[in-house]
């Protein structure tokens, strides 16, 4: 799909919100890691059988990351938002196989 297509499409933009309400649930509940730990594994199964990779959440990091340095945060910011985005995703590729 190219820029246009993918900014045009409903199921594009309704993915990309609800990636994002997954990253707030899951910060919202930091201090119960234990509870993010199973929303991951959650997201991992399902994405593994939507035959979902690892490179293509490393890709979302690095657009995500980016987006921050856009911003001019500082680089404190960056480096907690890039553990946080680790410690999510060490989670989902725990159950992230390809069905």
């Amino acid at each position: 799909m190219s820029e246009e297509e993918f900014s045009a499409s409903y199921l594009f933009r309704a993915h990309a919100i609800n990636l994002m309400a997954s990253i707030n649930q899951a910060v919202t509940h930091l201090k119960q890691p234990e509870l993010v730990i199973v929303m991951m594994n959650k997201l991992g199964e399902t994405h593994g059988r939507r035959q979902v990779e690892r490179k293509h959440f490393n890709v979302t990091k690095v657009v995500l990351v980016g987006m921050l340095q856009d911003l001019k945060l500082s680089a404190d910011v960056i480096n907690s938002w890039d553990k946080c985005l680790d410690f999510l995703f060490e989670h989902i590729f725990a159950k992230l196989k390809i069905f």
